[in-house]
């Protein structure tokens, strides 16, 4: 099984619904298993990504939902680099709806790795536990530092 049909699996394990879907009706989950996947090197099954456009664009409007979508949108792609940029735009959405809804905080955390992208460096969103990078994914894995939610950020 490769691993894209491997993520896929356990987000049907995750969800009880069809490949790439959260039945949560959030955009954090499926976000969240984008993430997790690229810090694994993998790329995310692509119902994944089209799962996450589609929920952004029911909820246009929504502080960070076009960011989210676009960047989803972008995900479809054969190579880690280009899916790992869409990630960081997708990130920026999420950071920005998450900062809106401060009850979608508990439990998770935003994650800056100052070494990414060129030393430009990239924020995230991830669970709270060990640092998984998705941006270095198996090169720097652990690589970042948490922000506080009230925080400024560092620029990217």
């Amino acid at each position: 099984m490769g691993p894209g049909l491997a993520l896929c699996g356990a987000l049907m394990m995750m969800t009880t619904t069809s490949c790439g879907s959260a039945d949560d009706g959030t955009l954090l989950t499926p976000y969240l298993a984008v993430g997790e996947a690229l810090a694994k090197d993998e790329l995310p099954p692509p119902p994944l990504a089209a799962r996450i456009v589609e929920q952004a664009r029911s909820k246009a409007g929504e502080p960070g939902t076009d960011a989210l979508a676009d960047g989803a949108a972008e995900l479809d792609t054969a190579d880690l680099p280009s899916a790992r940029a869409a990630f960081q735009r997708m990130s920026a959405g999420m950071i920005e709806s998450m900062k809106a809804d401060p009850k979608s905080q508990p439990g998770h955390v935003i994650v800056h790795c100052p070494m990414t992208f060129g030393g430009k460096g990239g924020l995230w969103v991830q669970r709270r536990g060990k640092i998984a990078n998705p941006y270095e994914g198996s090169r720097m894995l652990r690589c970042g530092d948490i922000v506080d939610w009230g925080a400024a950020l560092p620029e990217t």
